[in-house]
Formats: structure tokens, sequence, C-alpha cells
């Protein structure tokens, strides 16, 4: 496995992001390692708070409510999927696979950090990686908060009747713009999305770990990957997580945005089905689009804060 590594002074100076780096060595699944990055700010004795973003972004989503955390007396984590951000990135798109991505989040939390009773907040495809992570590590999961993204599934051994994916039409266009080109701008793509205006310095930290065209390949394997046929081989496995965690009744919060492009609608594939999301109706913020840490995140950092205030009791 060929192995691409960003230079180190892609990141210096980014607005809002002084955290230095931490590295886990993780296996690459070729015989080798490779390098998984990830922040580790706050006290080392504190409740760790661990976020896992999704598609096109990288920890650099988090640096609003970091410190916030930090200061707040929460170990707080933020890892950059491999692919991504500071972390290394594998060249081919076929080194990458959901399968994957669960694995090296397993290897980095669960066996380098061996992090226990962790706080879990899930973005996009953070929301599937780390809820696949969760359903087999519930012992390790103090509570989960899960935002603008989906659950989908399909059950082993059912008959496939239509091979396409109802209402995904729009993501195979974008597939096929994707497979199309290699040298894909996803923070142009973000910033799009984005219902404010963010200035050319956060522009520049959603660029960062992208030199180089090359760089981008674990961007698009994820675009790729994305649910639009049902022989997709993750709409099983999802399906095999989803029930494990039909048995997790620790809390669990689902906060959404309302204008959300991607996923309005995806807590709908979790709180019937788990049971700690059962118990908490979902909270809808007003005014903010998918990447709703861009456009409200005093609102959303004031609810994770209150989540996490109301289930410890303080």
């Amino acid at each position: 496995m060929d192995i691409l590594r960003t230079p180190d002074d892609r990141f210096e100076g980014l607005k809002d992001y002084p955290f230095a780096p931490q590295y886990a060595d993780i296996p690459d699944f070729s015989g080798g390692s490779l390098r998984m990055h990830y922040v580790d700010e706050g006290p080392r004795d504190g409740a760790p708070v661990v976020m896992i973003h999704g598609n096109p972004t990288w920890s650099y989503m988090w640096r609003k409510l970091i410190p916030v955390l930090a200061d707040a007396g929460y170990r707080t984590i933020a890892v950059d999927m491999v692919g991504m951000g500071r972390s290394d990135k594998p060249s081919a798109i076929d080194d990458y696979s959901i399968a994957r991505h669960e694995k090296w989040l397993e290897a980095c939390l669960i066996e380098a950090l061996d992090l226990r009773d962790a706080h879990f907040i899930l973005h996009d495809w953070g929301g599937i990686t780390g809820l696949r992570l969760i359903a087999n590590h519930q012992d390790r999961v103090a509570s989960v908060i899960y935002s603008n993204t989906g659950f989908p599934t399909w059950e082993p051994g059912k008959e496939i009747s239509k091979m396409i994916r109802p209402g995904t039409d729009f993501l195979r266009a974008f597939q096929n713009i994707i497979r199309s080109t290699e040298d894909w701008p996803h923070w142009e793509t973000l910033v799009q999305q984005l219902l404010t205006d963010p200035d050319d310095a956060v522009k520049a930290g959603f660029a960062a770990p992208c030199p180089e065209p090359a760089y981008v390949v674990g961007n698009r394997a994820f675009a790729l990957n994305l649910p639009t046929r049902n022989d997709n081989p993750m709409l099983e496995d999802n399906w095999r997580a989803l029930e494990k965690l039909k048995s997790f009744q620790k809390p669990f919060q689902c906060i959404y945005s309302d204008k959300d492009q991607v996923a309005p609608t995806g807590y709908q594939s979790v709180r019937p089905y788990i049971p700690g999301a059962a118990e908490r109706e979902e909270i809808i913020l007003k005014g903010g689009g998918h990447f709703l840490l861009e456009d409200i995140p005093d609102a959303y950092i004031a609810e994770v804060i209150k989540f996490l205030s109301d289930i410890s009791g303080a």
C-alpha cells in the first residue's frame, strides 16, 4: 500500500486550530502500518469525549467545540479518519472501505488509546463508522450524540427486487461526477453547502490537508461508497451493527439542523431501534445546514454541553 502524508507546514497557523498533533500507529491491512492523527486536549484524567467527522471534513470542523469541552474538564479527542486531515492517506481508491474505516477507528481509539466510558459525538460519515464501532464496544461507551447523519441498512439474505435505493438520484449523479474528477476540490463543495459565508482563512483550513489532487483520494472514496445501491456491502454490515445496538440503553441524543440538505431526517434510522435514542426526542436546531458547526456553532455547542451536564448530574 502506497501512503501519502500531508506536509506539516500545511497545518501551520490555521485559524482557530492551535492544537498539537497526536498520532497512533495502526495496521494498514497490507502488512504495514500507517499514522492516524487525533487532537487530544483537556485533562488526561477527564471523561473522554470523542468526535468523529464525516466527508469532506476533518478534525478542523470541531475547532470551536474542542476548547469548550476541554475547559469544562473533558479529555477532548477529535480524530482524523484515514485519508483525511493530518492522518496518512492510502493512495488508491481500492485501499478504502467502510469496513476498513471502522477497523482503523477501533485500532486508534480502542486498541491504542484504550478509551473507556467515552462520550461519542458523531457527524455525517462519522455517524456510520462511529456507530459501528460503538456497536462492538458498548462497554466502552458512556453516551452518544448523533448529528446530521443516518444509518442505512439492508437485511442479509433479503431479496433485492430493485437495485437502486429510493431517493438517491442526486447522490448517484454526484458519484458520477466524482468518478471523473480526480482533482475534486471538496472544500469548495463544503462551502457551497454552508448557509453562512466563511472567510478565506476558514476555507484554507478545510483545504489544508490536500496540497495536490492525489491527496483527495480518501474523500473521493467516501463519496463513491455512498449507499445508492442495495448491494452495497456496507448496508448488511450496518444491519448487523443495528441489531447489536437494539440493546444499547445508554444516553443517546440526536441533534440535527432544520435546513440539512443531506440527512434531514437521519435520526429516524436510529431512534425507533436503539433504546437509548428512543428515550430522547430529537433536537432540531434552527438556521443550520448539513455542516451545522459552521452555520450555528453556538447553538450546537450549547446543546452538547447541556446533554453532557444533564447525564452526569452536574
